[in-house]
């Protein structure tokens, strides 16, 4: 399993240099919570810095990452729940104009659908962080309450 895991890492470590995108999806094929946990604060940071990035995060490698977010959201580790919680408050911080006009419909039907995907999948986390804003983790209340304010307005 060690050989395994290390060949997994390396594969990571070479697509992280090469195309963000497809880091993510074969951080998605491999489905390994520790790699996955590892790697969260390297996505998030290349969602923050958008555009400004050398490796743009784009939304629907975002939008296709959301099941592990979710996951990492419905975890019983406090950890798992504020990484997952910095994720999303990232995302709604990024996309946030999108999908504020997603929320008053003002897009038209030839906008994205990863963006209408991503605007669903993230107002479908608002119970969950509702939760979560009660959490045992003082670092898990703070995020979650930060998340929960930005999708109250959506």
């Amino acid at each position: 399993k060690q050989w395994y895991q290390r060949r997994v890492r390396g594969a990571a470590r070479t697509l992280w240099h090469k195309d963000m995108n497809q880091f993510m999806d074969h951080i998605l094929r491999v489905d390994d919570e520790g790699l996955s946990y590892d790697v969260f604060p390297w996505i998030i940071g290349r969602v923050r810095k958008g555009e400004k990035s050398s490796q743009p995060v784009s939304m629907g490698a975002c939008q296709e990452f959301m099941p592990v977010v979710i996951r990492f959201l419905h975890s019983d580790k406090g950890e798992h729940n504020h990484i997952a919680l910095v994720m999303v408050l990232s995302l709604l911080e990024r996309f946030w104009d999108q999908l504020a006009a997603m929320s008053q419909n003002l897009l038209t039907s030839c906008q994205s659908g990863n963006l209408e995907s991503l605007y669903m999948i993230l107002v479908t986390t608002v119970e969950r962080v509702r939760v979560l804003q009660t959490s045992p983790h003082e670092a898990v209340q703070k995020e979650a309450e930060a998340v929960y304010s930005m999708l109250q307005k959506l």
